[in-house]
């Protein structure tokens, strides 16, 4: 099924958006723009602005500048999008000034803006026991999908490992500032009334029928 959306998934680290946003682009037909990706690609590269990023995100554990942020990642993904294709956004907007990016440099409307909502409790449970593929991205559990030892995918047999920034000290940080900074964005699309929030402690599936029953 093909539909001309345009989506925006939000929530704290751990909620799943990132599974959802996968999920609704195969449904939908939809690109994804999504910036955690980008960034840790970034990251992952041998160069001036890739190591700065790092030592950002991975071993600070904090927010990348807006400036750096518009330049390297947003300046830089907005000529890829097609313009005949809907986009799920994940992980932005993060701050009112990517809100204003998108409203003056994307010519299309924001259809549905989702907040995937789970407690601090949960984003910690469910952080401390996350791994991922590096060769297909595959998030993956520990004591579900595979063992704390194991060092393959058990999906497509790629490398598995452990992203810096998810250690308790950097997981919280990040949760602090999702509550400090995502506040003023959330509040944004209340006040139009554009937010529509999800109960992100259901199951996977549960979370993604209630995102599709409101998709009209």
């Amino acid at each position: 099924m093909k539909k001309n959306i345009n989506i925006i998934i939000m929530g704290p680290q751990g909620s799943g958006k990132g599974t959802q946003t996968r999920m609704l682009a195969e449904k939908y037909g939809l690109q994804i723009f999504e910036t955690g990706s980008v960034l840790r690609e970034i990251a992952s590269q041998k160069t001036e602005v890739g190591r700065k990023i790092d030592e950002i995100i991975n071993k600070k554990g904090q927010f990348v500048p807006w400036d750096l942020m518009k330049k390297e990642v947003f300046d830089w993904g907005i000529n890829k999008l097609d313009k005949n294709r809907g986009i799920v956004f994940d992980g932005t907007p993060r701050i009112v000034k990517e809100i204003e990016y998108w409203n003056e440099k994307l010519d299309r409307k924001i259809d549905y803006v989702f907040y995937v909502d789970i407690s601090e409790e949960e984003s910690i449970k469910r952080l401390s026991v996350r791994k991922q593929c590096r060769e297909n991205k595959h998030l993956l559990i520990v004591g579900k999908d595979l063992k704390e030892k194991d060092t393959k995918c058990p999906i497509c047999g790629g490398e598995v490992y452990r992203r810096e920034d998810d250690t308790p000290e950097k997981i919280l940080k990040r949760l602090e500032w999702n509550k400090e900074l995502l506040g003023p964005v959330i509040k944004y699309y209340e006040d139009k009334n554009m937010l529509i929030k999800i109960n992100g402690e259901q199951g996977v599936g549960d979370v993604f029928r209630e995102i599709v029953s409101w998709i009209k």
